[in-house]
């Protein structure tokens, strides 16, 4: 039966370098050495572009004022239940 080798880990890794065996060094285009930080004339931020835009007509505020009722209803109706259950499960 044969072991597999456990590696010492207590000791540093060999690093090899490409660049030492073969002399050259890979040319750096000047232009990405050092990019500015600055924002282009004309851009827009990130948040800029995911920004909502919500128009506020009766139409819009109806749909919001019935998603915020249907909240509360399922709230209510939740608390009720779990309520509701829980004297059941007292008188039995």
């Amino acid at each position: 039966m044969s072991y597999a080798r456990i590696p010492n880990f207590s000791q540093p890794v060999p690093v090899r370098s490409t660049s030492a065996r073969t002399g050259r060094q890979i040319p750096l285009d000047r232009r990405f050495i050092a990019m500015p930080d600055e924002t282009q004339p004309g851009t827009i931020e990130a948040w800029e572009a995911v920004a909502p835009i919500r128009p506020d007509t009766a139409h819009s505020r109806s749909l919001r004022f019935l998603d915020v009722a249907g909240e509360l209803l399922a709230a209510v109706a939740i608390i009720a239940g779990g309520m509701v259950l829980t004297g059941l499960a007292t008188l039995l």
